[in-house]
């Protein structure tokens, strides 16, 4: 799977770029806020439809335009598409070779992406949030139909929050509890399933590369935690059952504090090293290692789904990696294959591509392309 080309039309401080990508290392150079991540942003919207900064539609056109377009030309065993993505503040519209997608779900696929970027740094740190994000953009790698059914769950969840906090912490009618409860619990085992299976399966991936990049040094291992009943290999229905059980059971508190309390939004990854939370017990550099290993697994496992390698967009990680860690990204990267956007604010950092035959370096300045040292 590679983009062959990239066009971005008044996208941020992107005015017009019109980027030819090589087959394996695209290494975009630049000072800070210059477009090196704006362009990274373009290819994950091509393949996602949506923004890994969380940014509204208004936000990505450029400053006194009222549009903007990013335009690829994707091949995936040896089917080149043309995708599309234009953007009003009205939202975005894909097209798919030149024809108007409907379907969300005829959009996705032609461009599969991992993103790994200063961000995931933080995983084995932070709260669960960025955990439950890290997950869910790995779930939707594999199966690019969990969008859909995480917004559906999502809508679910702010029906039963706007009735929780509607009613004052005073009891509703039962019936009606009932209803919502149902709505949200199907939703929810389905994201549930999703995210369950993908971690069984990812697991016995991961251990594997974390082992393999730290030379049999580390042991790790990664848990979903979730609501009580939310365990590997339980179907959809057991799931829901469980979910509605908990609805149940904490529907005073919910009521009290005027939101629910239970479910996918509020689940977690637990990481642990030798059986020890990585959170409390972990080294900074055992930290990188994790992370990296997260990463690195995640990529293999859409590779192993798809049979075809996802393009990596790898956004300043360099800089923020140790000594060690970063060569260990570089010697993997070096030999994994596929194709890969590198941003870096010195060349020196990324010791992959030397040659021409390998890399294309470009220069980001204030929104404008052009050709790197290296070129």
């Amino acid at each position: 799977m590679q983009l062959l080309r990239l066009t971005c039309e008044r996208f941020r401080n992107l005015d017009h770029v019109a980027l030819e990508a090589h087959p394996r290392f695209n290494i975009l150079e630049g000072d800070n806020g210059q477009g090196k991540t704006n362009l990274l942003e373009a290819i994950y919207l091509l393949a996602t439809f949506r923004s890994f900064r969380d940014a509204r539609s208004a936000e990505l056109i450029g400053w006194g335009h009222t549009t903007a377009l990013v335009r690829g030309e994707a091949v995936r065993r040896e089917v080149t598409r043309t995708i599309a993505v234009e953007i009003s503040a009205k939202g975005r519209r894909a097209e798919l070779d030149g024809k108007a997608v409907t379907s969300l779900s005829s959009f996705f696929g032609h461009l599969n992406v991992v993103l790994f970027g200063p961000d995931d740094l933080a995983v084995t740190k932070e709260g669960p949030a960025l955990r439950r994000r890290l997950l869910d953009r790995a779930v939707f790698g594999v199966w690019p139909a969990y969008l859909d059914e995480a917004r559906a769950y999502a809508t679910a969840l702010k029906s039963r929050n706007k009735l929780l906090k509607q009613s004052g912490g005073r009891a509703v009618d039962p019936a009606l509890m009932a209803s919502f409860d149902q709505e949200l619990a199907r939703r929810g085992a389905r994201v549930l399933w999703r995210r369950l299976t993908y971690v069984d399966s990812f697991r016995p991936l991961f251990e594997r590369v974390l082992s393999d990049m730290t030379g049999g040094k580390l042991e790790g291992d990664l848990r979903y935690v979730g609501l009580p009943g939310a365990r590997e290999g339980a179907d959809e229905e057991a799931l829901e059952a469980a979910f509605t059980e908990r609805l149940a059971a904490t529907v005073d508190t919910d009521l009290r504090r005027g939101y629910t309390t239970s479910g996918p939004h509020t689940d977690d990854l637990d990481f642990s090293l030798a059986g020890r939370p990585v959170r409390q017990f972990a080294s900074q550099g055992q930290h990188r290692a994790f992370v990296l290993a997260l990463k690195v697994a995640e990529m293999q496992r859409i590779a192993q789904a798809l049979g075809v390698f996802p393009v990596l967009l790898l956004d300043d990680v360099s800089s923020e990696l140790d000594r060690t860690r970063n060569a260990q990204l570089m010697s993997y990267l070096d030999g994994a294959g596929g194709q890969v956007f590198i941003t870096t604010t010195d060349r020196r950092w990324v010791q992959v591509g030397r040659t021409d035959e390998t890399a294309r370096v470009f220069t980001v300045r204030g929104g404008v392309l052009g050709p790197g040292a290296d070129s």
